[in-house]
């Protein structure tokens, strides 16, 4: 039996949702600069926002559609929930184990001849059939799909664009809003190193198929030392892709440094989930940035392939909690 680690719905509920809903503050530190010359206009597709606050965009499956998928940039594989496939006709392949937050499944495969969004086309894919309970939209776009591309998330305006890699990557100046943050990592996993969580280093990757920004215990060993707390002993639960479900305890957090930007007065979940260990970070202090931060930013974008993570903020001023 074939398997691989698969990992990508991660929603907290209860009212530990409600309570990371809440905006942290977002300092940007940067000298005014000359912005660098505009390229060619990519891409744009049109994206809708789901209830757990994710992008979701038109997606054709064999020239069929369109339906509406995740983008999951803390995903390995893209998957297809399961009355989609029905729908579409796709037969049944061989088995895999899809490994979740607390459980692994047994979980039927479907070959898709082409998978399409914008003017991209992946050819031959062979991807995990999930409920569409757990999944939450008709599908995941993963790594295997996005990885060598350059992704860009626009929350103003809920536009989600996918174009090439920048050709020219060399020193530039960036406009005083923007901040670049330097990622590594292979096959789409990349990591930062820039980040500080209450000065405390960090390895730091994007989620965006995660509702919540979770920080393992390894991490919060280190900031009970400077004397942090959990705000109280209450277990949130969170709801992985398998059915099964995990659970956490909220930290409050003053600062998490990205390079040049800092989210200030947020809440962070700790969690010891699997995905640490697949990403090989269950060593060291780790967490990986969900939506609850993402959306306090006006866009951010990730260059797979020049391995780039860049921020822009919606004003140079420090926006405030509400």
């Amino acid at each position: 039996m074939a398997g691989f680690d698969r990992y990508s719905r991660r929603t907290v509920v209860g009212w530990g949702a409600a309570a990371l809903a809440v905006a942290p503050e977002i300092v940007h530190a940067a000298a005014p600069a000359t912005p660098e010359p505009p390229t060619a206009p990519p891409d744009a597709i049109q994206g809708n926002t789901d209830a757990n606050q994710r992008l979701t965009i038109e997606t054709y499956v064999n020239g069929k559609g369109p339906f509406r998928f995740v983008v999951d940039t803390g995903a390995d594989q893209s998957v297809i929930a399961d009355d989609v496939a029905v729908k579409l006709g796709l037969i049944s392949g061989e088995q895999v184990i899809v490994q979740g937050i607390s459980r692994s499944v047994a979980a039927q495969t479907v070959p898709i001849s082409e998978l399409a969004f914008g003017d991209f086309t992946i050819e031959h894919l062979r991807t995990p059939v999930l409920q569409r309970t757990w999944l939450g939209a008709d599908g995941y776009l993963g790594l295997d799909v996005i990885d060598g591309r350059r992704v860009i998330f626009n929350f103003r305006d809920d536009k989600l664009t996918v174009t090439g890699s920048r050709i020219n990557v060399g020193r530039r100046l960036l406009p005083p809003d923007e901040t670049l943050v330097r990622v590594d990592g292979t096959k789409g996993r990349l990591t930062s190193t820039d980040c500080r969580v209450d000065g405390v280093h960090t390895h730091a990757f994007v989620d965006t198929g995660a509702e919540a920004s979770i920080g393992n215990t390894r991490l919060f060993a280190e900031l009970q030392i400077a004397g942090k707390t959990y705000v109280d002993e209450q277990l949130i639960p969170i709801i992985g892709v398998t059915g099964g479900q995990a659970f956490g305890r909220l930290a409050r957090i003053d600062s998490i440094e990205l390079g040049e930007l800092q989210f200030k007065n947020g809440l962070l979940l700790i969690s010891d989930l699997p995905v640490f260990d697949v990403w090989g970070l269950a060593e060291r202090p780790a967490m990986f940035i969900g939506m609850n931060f993402l959306r306090q930013t006006s866009s951010f974008s990730i260059d797979y392939r020049n391995k780039e993570l860049l921020v822009r903020v919606a004003d140079t001023r420090i926006v405030r909690a509400t």
